[in-house]
């Protein structure tokens, strides 16, 4: 059987995909997308946007707790229909996700291929009974769901992922939540603030992807109040009456349902890569140089949560691109990565731009730190918000920003401008010369600024110092 002959061959219509598509159309109609669906991307399936909008509910019906000292009564009296939310946000989904759909009707017709795609030996492509052979593979399929051996097994429709959460009809009564990354942060939160027990487990001492121990601290305390945190490993096993009994080393609790949020792995390992002698790492990722999404002397490209870079859509989107940029010209997708960016939408919010504590932890002596506390600030005292706190890390030597962990309310706003100053490379006195209005949160950050620069080797002028000083007035000083 002859194999139609191609340009470009994209397998997977998600953020990456689709994105790759986009940048390959512009050079060259002789393409396919290869995708048996469901579409619609994960991020609008399942990820990014549902979770928001189930957060939304969630922080809008705990908001009832301050309405009092706001002058609204009643606040008390309010119910929260869990069945009504959870109809509501995937309504909310379904539309996303024909957004995503109706933006495929242009080509979809002439160009995607409705099957999986495996690979065969000497470049062949097969989708169904077709085959193909592409100048250039641009590997977009997604990832899927970490779950440990044996537990769904075990524990069949107990057990939940974030994949199908939101198609349940009403809420648990208790739920265990595995794994306490940004996703089982999220949604555990989530899932408290809307009425149902959580307990929260994770063997690792960080929290929502945090490492900065005094700020894990105070996040730690946050949460206390709503969550049960379990720093152990669970052993789930389902009980005769469909619960599910939860053992760790020092105790053991009993729940309704179990969400597990132990990460992703990418959904490479069934395509054939190993015939097309591409070696995959014991975390099922091929082994691409540091910059790259291809790999050396070939016209294989790797883009999304197939590669190896931060699953976050703005980063799929940007591999995506540039995987299909290059793969339509036939070059080496070489690049620089944007400065690093994550956010965590629980309460407070937690935000981290540019290098992590982690990352920095070894050269402590090289570094300054200025903190900040947001919890007798003006506008957190206005909004009856929770407090929080920001740490900022700056070369003592050049006071160039490094990297900011934020745990605050609306803490998103400040990693974004921070991500800015250490994309340009700015130093602390730069970032101070930004005007700063009353009340706002940049108050707080021009305090852990001011506070870096003063741990660095660098000084401010007089006059510099002077205008970066707080109003001589009682309002929100820390």
């Amino acid at each position: 059987m002859s194999a139609e002959p191609l340009d470009v061959a994209i397998i997977g219509a998600g953020t990456a995909g689709l994105s790759a598509r986009v940048e390959v159309a512009q050079v060259t109609d002789s393409y396919r997308v290869f995708d048996p669906g469901p579409y619609g991307t994960f991020c609008a399936r399942a990820a990014c946007m549902p979770s928001k909008a189930l957060l939304h509910s969630a922080h809008a019906f705990h908001r009832r707790h301050t309405f009092e000292t706001l002058g609204i009564l009643g606040g008390e009296a309010l119910e929260v229909d869990a069945a009504r939310v959870m109809e509501e946000t995937r309504k909310l989904r379904d539309s996303l996700v024909e957004g995503v759909k109706e933006s495929m009707k242009p080509w979809r017709d002439t160009h995607l291929v409705p099957h999986a795609a495996i690979l065969e030996p000497d470049g062949i492509l097969r989708a169904g009974e077709t085959r193909f052979r592409a100048l250039a593979t641009v590997i977009a399929t997604g990832s899927r769901a970490v779950v440990p051996d044996g537990w769904r097994h075990r524990l069949g429709d107990l057990l939940l992922t974030s994949d199908d959460i939101f198609e349940l009809r009403d809420l648990p009564r208790r739920m265990a939540v595995i794994g306490l990354g940004p996703v089982g942060l999220e949604l555990g939160q989530a899932l408290a603030r809307l009425g149902v027990e959580v307990t929260g487990f994770d063997p690792e001492a960080t929290i929502g992807g945090l490492t900065d121990p005094d700020l894990l601290e105070r996040l730690s305390r946050s949460l206390s109040d709503e969550v049960t945190i379990v720093n152990a490993a669970a052993d789930p096993v389902a009980t005769e009456d469909d619960a599910i009994r939860i053992k760790w080393d020092g105790g053991e609790t009993e729940v309704d349902r179990i969400l597990v949020a132990m990460g992703r792995r990418p959904n490479i390992g069934a395509l054939g890569l190993e015939t097309w002698n591409v070696v995959l790492d014991q975390d099922g990722r091929p082994d691409l140089p540091d910059g790259r999404l291809n790999l050396p002397g070939t016209r294989i490209y790797f883009a999304g949560d197939a590669g190896t870079g931060p699953a976050l859509l703005h980063e799929a989107s940007d591999e995506g691109r540039l995987a299909g940029y290059f793969a339509a010209r036939g070059g080496d997708a070489r690049f620089d990565r944007r400065t690093p960016l994550r956010m965590v939408f629980c309460e407070p919010q937690i935000a981290l731009a540019g290098a992590t504590w982690e990352t920095l932890k070894d050269r402590a002596d090289e570094i300054a730190i200025g903190e900040a506390s947001f919890d007798e600030a003006g506008r957190t005292r206005l909004q009856r918000a929770p407090g929080g706190g920001l740490r900022i890390y700056a070369e003592k030597a050049t006071a160039r920003i490094l990297g900011a962990a934020i745990v605050a309310p609306e803490a998103e706003h400040l990693a974004h401008l921070l991500a800015l100053a250490i994309e340009r490379q700015d130093d602390l006195s730069a970032l101070l010369r930004m005007p700063v209005y009353h009340p706002t949160h940049e108050e707080v950050l021009r305090r852990g600024l001011r506070r870096a620069l003063k741990a660095t080797a660098v000084e401010a002028t007089e006059l510099d110092a002077i205008r970066c000083e707080d109003a001589p007035v009682d309002c929100g000083a820390d």
